[in-house]
C-alpha cells in the first residue's frame, strides 16, 4: 500500500533571519575571490543593505 505524504512549510517574514542568510552567503563568495581581508570586509560592509546596516537614515 503506498501513501502519498504532503508537506507544505509556512512562509515568514523574518527581516533578521533574511539578512543573516544574504549576509552568509555574500560572505561565502566574498572568500571564494581570495582577496586582502580589508577588502573582503569592506565588500561584505557594501553588499549589506543601508537599513540593515545600523545606520540612522
Amino acid at each position: 500500500m503506498r501513501k502519498k505524504v504532503q508537506i507544505r512549510t509556512v512562509s515568514e517574514g523574518n527581516d533578521a533571519t533574511n539578512v543573516w542568510i544574504q549576509h552568509l552567503v555574500n560572505r561565502i563568495i566574498i572568500e571564494q575571490l581570495n582577496l586582502p581581508h580589508r577588502l573582503q570586509a569592506k565588500l561584505l560592509y557594501e553588499t549589506l543593505p543601508k537599513n540593515k546596516r545600523g545606520e540612522m537614515k
